[in-house]
């Protein structure tokens, strides 16, 4: 269980860095690190949401491990359950201004063995899912255009079946020049499961 004014603390500053970050933005007018803008607005926003509960509940705290681990950025434990988040943030946009996440790594979502000869890729759904693992997806560009937040949480099982479809329909069988397995997420794939307030992981 964690002190109010502790609490309070992780609050007030990334909620500080956040609004600094969308300044510096509008005054330099460049790109910088996503990754961590991501990372920090799904951490706020879990201490919004969660705030209360962290500092009522037995054996209840979060961890944010960002680049740290490979597997998850932030872990959220309230009571005997613990959730693991993974944020994944882009500031790319569609035609249509709509966010897109490029150069996502397809064996995340799915299977893939590759012909040492032939560099056919051929790829299987995951048949097991960790249940306790959530993505949620950042659409950091739009934030820091317009500072509105737009967050989208999937499952692990969720991601691993909407991904690993789609990946296994475009590449199943076919061989890359690249010998890439890189893939694109596209926003109608997942706008379904937005999630503003992260909502969803203990539903």
């Amino acid at each position: 269980m964690m002190k109010r004014q502790e609490l309070k603390k992780w609050q007030d500053l990334t909620q500080k860095i956040l609004n600094d970050a969308w300044q510096f933005k509008q005054l330099c007018k460049k790109p910088f690190d996503r990754g961590f803008i991501g990372e920090l607005l799904v951490l706020n926003t879990i201490l919004k949401t969660y705030g209360s509960d962290i500092c009522n509940s037995p054996n209840s705290n979060f961890v944010y491990a960002g680049s740290a681990n490979k597997k998850w950025d932030i872990s959220l434990t309230l009571g005997n359950k613990t959730i693991f988040i993974n944020a994944k943030s882009t500031t790319m946009h569609d035609k249509n201004m709509n966010p897109l996440w490029v150069r996502q790594n397809a064996k995340t979502f799915c299977d893939i063995n590759i012909d040492t000869k032939t560099f056919k890729q051929f790829v299987s759904l995951k048949k097991e899912s960790e249940p306790n693992l959530f993505y949620v997806f950042v659409d950091t560009g739009g934030w820091l255009k317009n500072h509105e937040k737009k967050l989208f949480t999937l499952s692990d099982k969720e991601a691993n079946l909407i991904f690993g479809k789609d990946y296994l329909k475009s590449y199943h069988k076919k061989v890359r020049k690249s010998k890439s397995t890189d893939f694109w997420i596209k926003y109608k794939d997942i706008k379904k499961y937005e999630d503003n307030k992260i909502s969803r992981i203990f539903k």
